[in-house]
């Protein structure tokens, strides 16, 4: 029988350390082994405890989860779960880029009004980033700025011939960096990128994408035409999706959740099928679930081709395993060689003739 997945809880509030250590403890395989109110302290029982996975708050006295953090990823195998205000979301990226393996949103109203709901995120995400191995923890990197045309009109730039649909969810933003920061402009296409947020982080994300490329980077908007060089990411809270034959634009979508999540890559990825016949390009990253799988498989079946990472380089092996397993996936690559991939597919790739 497996043991229990081993907790630490951190956290200066001891209210919230007693509602979590609570939130936790209705499944009997989670253990809570211990709690720390402080970053030194979360340092010391780490080592001591070897927990399988940390809830790390991250303002807290002495030092902050942001600086405990690199501590805590070489000094053990413990997978971090950032606990994070929704009004602080660059705070929280930071945290991805230096090895938190996920986070979770507190309620503004404070956790003691939604402990029902608390139980049940708080252990999915538990259970997730168990399944993280150690080594696949997204290591330091620092990504810099590129210099960009900040004055180039979007209203001017002509539309695009190729488009790439690219999605993402667990482990996506770090893994979305590295895909861009091997694209650029002068490829004649345009990206549509869905990658699970919560609410509020959607607008951080865009601004970290911005750093890697000299790529535009917008938050979708309903109608928008679709122009090259350009990425559009899909709001949180709307389906994305591509309308128009010469003429593309996008169509924000307030329809039901796909796969519990909404924006989904499964309703982008049939438009793009669609409306791009032989010419379109899918890419399924790092991610738990099936989402990708059924959209990559209609792109496959009209002719077009998809990218697809590989299960070493993914953060989880969900979303790219279910496309693979559905035979939706054209080439499997390796994260850092993904860029290349759509590289090579947009030299034979166009939308319109």
């Amino acid at each position: 029988m497996r043991s229990a997945i081993k907790v630490l809880v951190v956290d200066d509030s001891a209210l919230t350390r007693q509602i979590l250590t609570r939130a936790l403890s209705v499944d009997p395989a989670i253990e809570v082994v211990g709690t720390a109110r402080t970053g030194v302290e979360a340092i010391e029982k780490t080592v001591a405890l070897e927990p399988d996975v940390l809830t790390l708050d991250i303002e807290m006295p002495e030092l902050t989860g942001i600086e405990a953090l690199p501590h805590i990823i070489r000094s053990s195998d413990a997978r971090v779960i950032m606990l994070s205000g929704i009004d602080d979301p660059d705070t929280t990226y930071q945290a991805l880029d230096l090895g938190a393996t996920d986070f979770i949103v507190k309620p503004a109203e404070g956790f003691a009004s939604s402990i029902a709901d608390l139980s049940e995120v708080l252990l999915k995400k538990i259970k997730l980033a168990y399944r993280v191995r150690p080594e696949s923890r997204t290591a330091v990197r620092e990504v810099e700025p590129v210099a960009r045309d900040h004055h180039r009109a979007a209203a001017t730039a002509p539309p695009p011939s190729r488009l790439v649909a690219i999605t993402a969810s667990t482990g996506g933003p770090p893994a979305l960096e590295t895909v861009f920061s091997g694209l650029g402009s002068g490829l004649d296409a345009a990206y549509l990128v869905v990658q699970h947020l919560p609410k509020g982080f959607t607008s951080s994300l865009v601004r970290r994408l911005a750093r890697t490329s000299d790529l535009a980077f917008v938050v979708a908007e309903d109608g928008m035409l679709l122009e090259r060089d350009t990425a559009y990411v899909a709001p949180h809270g709307l389906h994305m999706k591509v309308s128009g034959r010469r003429t593309l634009r996008i169509a924000l979508e307030d329809t039901p959740s796909v796969h519990g999540v909404r924006p989904a890559a499964d309703p982008l990825f049939q438009s793009v099928a669609g409306v791009a016949g032989t010419h379109g390009i899918g890419v399924v990253l790092t991610g738990m679930g099936a989402d990708g799988a059924r959209g990559s498989r209609a792109i496959v079946d009209a002719g077009g081709m998809t990218i697809v990472q590989d299960e070493d380089s993914s953060v989880v092996w969900g979303m790219p395993g279910a496309t693979v397993r559905a035979g939706a996936a054209s080439h499997v690559a390796p994260l850092e060689d993904i860029a290349t991939e759509i590289r090579r597919g947009l030299r034979g790739v166009r939308v319109h003739e």
